[in-house]
């Protein structure tokens, strides 16, 4: 009789401690309105947030984020389960973002500084610099321009590139995005990438210079 009760006790507490843990196939968050931004850790780190990242060139990170009506929120991490695949969260909210902004980078909202052949892009959205992780869009404009093509990402709404590897190109490129990190909201980096053919590399940090 005494071993029939432990019995039973342990299987009662075997139930409770399975209905205790969360699901691994069901996420903490839902998977419709999550995005990806951009974003730098320098500037994490003056928000103080615990966020949701991963890597990805240089100084700057990919952000989990939710849209919401006031724009993306990040996703902080107490959000998330243990067993939670956040690699596949990315890839929902790349695609989720790629399926909602489809514009493509040229057109009436790309314009070219007149003594440069940079390029100056910003979208009526919050996700202008997080369309760097649409490869399908920078690999169609790196082989039009047959040539190199550089990229900074200096705060959420302004793109700034060039398929020029001219000096005072480059150094307008430079310029322009040291500026732009300095005088906007929600800043991000001043960092020049290079298109590798597949993703983005760092190929200058591009600081500040010290006044």
């Amino acid at each position: 009789m005494r071993m029939s009760r432990r019995l039973l006790l342990a299987g009662l507490l075997l139930v409770a401690c399975r209905r205790k843990q969360p699901s691994a196939s069901a996420p903490a968050i839902p998977l419709e309105p999550l995005r990806v931004v951009l974003a730098s850790e320098a500037e994490l780190a003056k928000l103080g947030a615990d966020v949701v990242r991963r890597p990805w060139a240089g100084p700057i990170v990919q952000v989990l984020a939710e849209e919401t009506p006031d724009g993306p929120v990040p996703v902080p991490q107490k959000k998330l389960t243990g067993s939670t695949n956040t690699d596949a969260l990315f890839e929902r909210g790349i695609a989720n973002l790629r399926a909602a902004y489809p514009q493509p980078i040229r057109g009436d909202r790309t314009v070219k500084m007149a003594k440069a052949d940079v390029q100056i892009t910003r979208f009526a959205d919050n996700y202008t610099v997080a369309r760097l992780l649409l490869p399908e869009v920078w690999s169609k404009i790196a082989a039009e321009g047959g040539g190199p093509l550089f990229a900074a990402a200096p705060a959420r709404d302004i793109l700034v590139w060039t398929t020029s590897g001219e000096d005072s190109d480059q150094h307008a490129l430079r310029g322009q995005a040291r500026t732009a990190f300095q005088s906007r909201s929600f800043p991000i980096s001043p960092a020049i990438l290079r298109w590798t053919g597949k993703d983005w590399s760092l190929v200058d940090p591009n600081p500040i210079p010290p006044p």
